[in-house]
């Protein structure tokens, strides 16, 4: 009995190696494929996307693609001939000197930020609540509620589309939205290095007694 199960993990363990090993070749084949078709990527394990200048600077300078997977294994081999066929176009070191380039990219001012309001946050608050009235009809001992404001700053710094989330009344909202489209410009976003559109969110303590 025991021989029969120690030969039958033998199976199953040579019967992976196997089909490792034939993945494997597999990944080196297409790796070798794409490289000639130029269509260049690594890849690394799943996760959320995020804005990353090593990526966009692999992009940019070197027409590489960056991929996530759940699953490594095969990667692992396709992404070895991939780095070696690179090295040979690029030269060497050729991963250092985009680490590099991304490094001082990142200490760029205006590379990668959010939209600001140009007093900052006090300037933004103040800006409101000086010019906010409430509704009469709100009025009761002790307001002290929250109201949250959705709104974009496009690429050039404009007040969009600003929305009330979370409300008080339709007088009070509409004061609100009267306010926001009365703001100057903001400070756009960044990514890398361009201007663009961004939501923006601001909640709105509001506290009468």
């Amino acid at each position: 009995m025991k021989t029969t199960i120690l030969t039958i993990i033998i199976l199953v363990l040579t019967f992976s190696y196997v089909n490792a090993q034939t993945d494997c070749k597999k990944a080196i084949a297409y790796a070798k494929v794409d490289f000639k078709k130029s269509d260049f990527s690594f890849h690394s394990a799943e996760m959320l996307p995020v804005e990353n200048t090593y990526f966009y600077v692999l992009k940019k300078y070197y027409n590489i693609n960056w991929y996530f997977t759940d699953s490594l294994d095969y990667y692992a081999c396709y992404d070895s001939i991939m780095t070696i066929k690179l090295k040979s176009k690029y030269g060497s070191d050729f991963l250092e000197k985009a680490k590099m380039l991304a490094d001082s990219l990142e200490h760029t001012e205006n590379w990668i930020s959010k939209a600001e309001y140009l007093g900052g946050q006090q300037g933004l608050m103040k800006f409101i609540m000086t010019r906010l009235t409430i509704d009469s009809c709100d009025m009761t001992d002790g307001i002290k509620t929250k109201l949250y404001i959705e709104l974009e700053i496009d690429s050039t710094g404009k007040v969009k589309n600003p929305i009330i989330r979370r409300g008080i009344s339709e007088k009070t909202n509409k004061n609100v939205i009267d306010i926001i489209n009365k703001m100057p410009n903001w400070k756009p976003a960044y990514l890398y290095g361009k201007p663009i559109r961004q939501k923006y969110f601001i909640p709105l303590n509001i506290d009468y007694q």
